[in-house]
């Protein structure tokens, strides 16, 4: 009990000698940075910028104690802004940016990036914004959420100009090759709708692959649980004993966006396949197609496939999509 109490204590005293640390070895104080900093962006960038979260950046990875990181913005347009590593001590006494090995060009040039990045996405924000849609940008994805339930068409001609204005500016845009739409309508708590893309190079354009659900989606999680529970009902009747895989598929009927397939792979049940580790080396011996209502997980019909070549699940896995009785996807 001792020792945890000591432990205890020590923790924030080692935390404080760890942060001072820099300033024993010769690092500048904040204030300095700040000041060294603010002179800095006042001689050598065209726009009024400001900064946040100023930090000194040390630790066993980075020993030298003058490295900062910063948060850079437009003072006029707060919503341009990105992230900065510097070297104060450079910077005070060379009059130059070093950024160590996160970042080569010039806070102008970097600020002009994300400035180009912000006016495009704004050029598809506010004309959506308009029609009561939000559309919300990360790096990697791209929220919309619908004031109104819209129709089919409606939501693939928003989904197409979107692409087609990303594709036109792909090099001017901070976005992942791989990039998703999450799309939340009104008869959902989340954005459960998910449009996956993807761009194989930096060059190519992004391609729509399928409507799928969103795992991270509040609402998905209900239709997990709901499907999974029917799924397990479903097996328990059957002669055959199947146990649920940990490998799953979801596709979305893009002629309606009202119902969807819940593709589960199962494996022959064992006793002895008492773990997820377990079950997901299982060699797959059939799968499970439910077809069901997006709104209320209802089961519209149930499809049970043997899968008597083992060998053949890689390709099986790839291609599954286009055994499905409606399309996954539509043309840009």
């Amino acid at each position: 009990m001792k020792n945890i109490v000591y432990i205890v204590i020590l923790i924030p005293i080692v935390i404080a000698c760890f942060s001072s640390c820099a300033r024993l070895f010769g690092g500048m104080s904040k204030e300095k940075a700040a000041k060294t900093l603010t002179q800095y962006l006042g001689k050598h960038t065209d726009q009024k910028l400001g900064f946040s979260n100023l930090n000194r950046f040390w630790n066993e990875g980075n020993m030298n104690p003058n490295m900062f990181t910063v948060e850079i913005f437009d003072e006029q347009i707060p919503e341009i802004r990105f992230g900065l590593h510097f070297d104060a001590k450079v910077m005070k006494e060379q009059d130059s940016l070093s950024q160590g090995s996160f970042q080569e060009l010039s806070i102008q040039e970097q600020y002009e990036e994300f400035e180009k990045d912000y006016r495009i996405k704004q050029s598809m924000i506010v004309p959506l914004k308009k029609d009561g849609i939000q559309l919300d940008f990360n790096y990697y994805s791209a929220t919309l959420q619908f004031e109104n339930k819209p129709k089919p068409k409606t939501l693939k001609a928003t989904i197409s100009t979107l692409m087609k204005t990303m594709n036109s500016n792909k090099s001017h845009l901070l976005s992942s090759n791989y990039f998703n739409f999450n799309i939340q309508t009104p008869q959902y708590s989340s954005a459960v709708l998910q449009a996956n893309t993807a761009s194989e190079t930096e060059k190519e354009d992004w391609k729509l692959n399928y409507f799928t659900l969103n795992s991270k989606a509040e609402d998905y999680k209900v239709i997990e649980q709901t499907i999974e529970a029917k799924t397990t009902q479903y097996l328990n009747q059957l002669d055959h004993k199947y146990q649920m895989h940990t490998a799953s598929k979801v596709f979305v009927n893009t002629d309606t966006f009202e119902d969807a397939v819940w593709i589960q792979f199962l494996s022959d049940k064992s006793e002895t396949d008492d773990t997820i580790i377990k079950r997901s080396r299982a060699p797959i011996t059939a799968v499970v197609f439910q077809f069901f209502d997006l709104e209320t997980q209802a089961i519209i019909r149930t499809e049970l496939k043997p899968i008597s070549n083992v060998d053949s699940f890689d390709a099986y896995w790839e291609n599954i999509k286009n055994k499905l009785p409606f399309p996954t996807s539509f043309k840009i």
